[in-house]
């Protein structure tokens, strides 16, 4: 199991350096199918804040004025998400993130977007706290913030910049969350450190190969992988 985990987290977390999101949208469902979902869920915490220290790098990008409004609204979000975690069964869990995920391959292939819709009444408050929960809740709440950010007609380096903050700073409640929520464990902060050094590879690689995997056909096999997923998320739920 640990040399699984940690093929899982380096391989989404080369994805997400490849294309700049989607670490826990895909490590979160495949870990969840052999660990408990809050586990997959807050293991992949650890990992998120690592990749979220790039904040360092990107903050001259960044419209800080913006992303100070929008944690209030987050805050009640993560706590919203952790409480939904907590109290919700882990298989209604399970049945949300295939949604989501079904959701979210939606939005690319059609012009089905119900987050779209709702952040254009809802605005700034709505984007927050929407994608607040879903961060706490599934480890993947970029596409709330995202949405919001293009709202405002951002120019793509301030968008990136941006939604590397909200997201870093959306973690720093779900760790506290998470500990309040005894979710965080020595065997399972363990588990995490195994794949530390693998994940600093896959990163490195990600970072190295940006420009030479073609986007195409590289996002066709992580929308396949996540189709697979869900099939195997809904599988585990009626078994």
């Amino acid at each position: 199991m640990t040399l699984l985990f940690i093929l899982i987290v380096a391989f989404a977390f080369f994805a997400q350096s490849i294309m700049g999101f989607g670490g826990g949208l895909i490590a979160v469902p495949l870990l969840s199918l052999f660990l408990p979902i809050q586990d997959a869920v807050t293991v992949v915490i650890l990992f998120q804040v690592l990749i979220g220290l790039l904040v360092f790098k990107t903050h001259r990008d960044t419209s800080w004025n913006v992303i100070w409004r929008m944690l209030p609204a987050m805050v009640l979000g993560v706590i919203f998400g952790i409480l939904s975690l907590k109290y919700i069964h882990g298989d209604i869990i399970r049945l949300i993130f295939a949604a989501y995920i079904i959701v979210h391959l939606l939005r690319i292939h059609t012009s089905f977007d119900p987050f779209k819709s709702a952040i254009e009444r809802g605005g700034r408050a709505l984007a927050s706290f929407l994608g607040g929960s879903l961060n706490a809740m599934v480890g993947g709440g970029g596409p709330p913030f995202a949405l919001y950010f293009k709202e405002l007609a951002m120019s793509p380096v301030t968008l990136r910049a941006n939604l590397t903050a909200i997201l870093f700073l959306s973690n720093i409640p779900r760790i506290f969350g998470s500990y309040a929520a005894d979710f965080i464990s020595v065997d399972l902060l363990l588990l995490g450190a195994t794949a530390i050094p693998a994940f600093l590879v896959a990163i490195f690689l990600g970072q190295k190969l940006h420009d030479k995997i073609p986007q195409k056909t590289f996002l066709t096999l992580i929308d396949v992988l996540l189709v697979c997923t869900v099939l195997s998320l809904l599988i585990k739920v009626a078994l």
